[in-house]
C-alpha cells in the first residue's frame, strides 16, 4: 500500500513539474521581451523628464542662435536651427507615444501568456486523465470489486455461506470497511468527487 502511495505521490509531482516546465518554456521569451520594454521604457521616461527639464533653455537658445544667424544673413541656417529646436521640442511627444506602444505590447504579452496557459492546461488535463482514469479503474473495479467478488467466491468455495444471517464468513460491513470510515478525509474527497 506504501509503495502504491509513493508511486501516486510521485505521479502527482512529475504531473506538477511536466506543467510547470511547460509553462516556464511557453512563457519564457515573452517574459524577456516584457522585461526588455520595461527597461526601454523606464530609460524613455527618464530620458523625456530629463529633456522636458531642458527643453525652454534649449528652445531660449535656439532662438538666440537662430536671431544671430539672422541678422549676419544666414537664412536657411537660422531656420534650420529653428527646425532643429522644434524637433527637440517634439521629441517627449514622440517618447510618450513610445511608450503607449510599449504598455500596449505588454498587454498583449500578458494576453500571450493567458493564452498559453489555457493551451498548455489543455494538454496537462489531458495527461491527467491518462494517469488518474487508470488508477481510477484499478482501484475501484478491479481492486475493490474484485475483492468483494473474491469475499463471495471464497464464501461459496469454503462453504461458509451460512444462512445468510449467522455463520457467514464475512459480513457487509467487512466490505464496506475496506475503504475509509465515513466522514474520513478520503470519504469527503470520494464523496466531492463522485456525488
Amino acid at each position: 500500500g506504501e509503495e502504491i502511495g509513493g508511486i501516486l505521490a510521485e505521479a502527482f509531482k512529475v504531473l506538477i513539474r511536466r506543467r510547470d516546465e511547460r509553462y516556464a518554456v511557453a512563457v519564457e521569451p515573452l517574459d524577456a521581451e516584457r522585461e526588455k520594454l520595461e527597461s526601454e521604457s523606464a530609460s524613455i521616461e527618464h530620458a523625456r523628464v530629463n529633456l522636458e527639464r531642458l527643453l525652454p533653455a534649449k528652445a531660449r537658445e535656439a532662438q538666440r542662435a537662430a536671431d544671430a544667424l539672422l541678422v549676419s544673413g544666414q537664412d536657411q541656417a537660422a531656420l534650420a536651427k529653428l527646425a532643429e529646436a522644434e524637433e527637440a521640442a517634439n521629441a517627449p511627444k514622440a517618447m510618450t507615444e513610445r511608450q503607449r506602444a510599449i504598455s500596449a505590447r505588454i498587454e498583449e504579452i500578458e494576453a500571450e501568456k493567458r493564452i498559453a496557459a489555457r493551451r498548455i492546461f489543455k494538454t496537462w488535463h489531458t495527461d491527467c486523465q491518462a494517469v488518474i482514469r487508470p488508477v481510477e479503474r484499478g482501484l475501484f473495479v478491479v481492486l475493490l470489486d474484485g475483492l468483494q467478488q473474491s469475499f463471495f467466491d471464497f464464501q461459496n468455495e469454503t462453504n461458509t455461506a451460512g444462512d445468510g444471517v449467522r455463520n457467514t464468513l464475512f459480513t457487509t460491513s467487512d466490505i464496506s470497511n475496506l475503504t475509509a470510515p465515513e466522514r474520513s478525509p478520503e470519504w469527503r474527497s470520494g464523496t466531492r468527487w463522485y456525488s
